[in-house]
């Protein structure tokens, strides 16, 4: 994932939501690149939440 990721729609801001909750629920142990996919989506996310909402 692009270290520039940027939420654009409030469809898109769900779907990254769904997309990080979905990873975390997994039960196989996270790789390095999904838990650094995580944290990218987690502060994209939360800069939308401070422009947007």
């Amino acid at each position: 994932m692009e270290k520039d990721f940027r939420i654009t729609s409030a469809k898109q801001y769900e779907d990254t939501m769904i997309a990080m909750f979905e990873l975390q629920e997994k039960e196989e142990p996270l790789t390095a690149k999904e838990l650094a996919d995580i944290e990218i989506m987690a502060k994209a996310a939360q800069r939308y939440e401070d422009e947007e909402l």
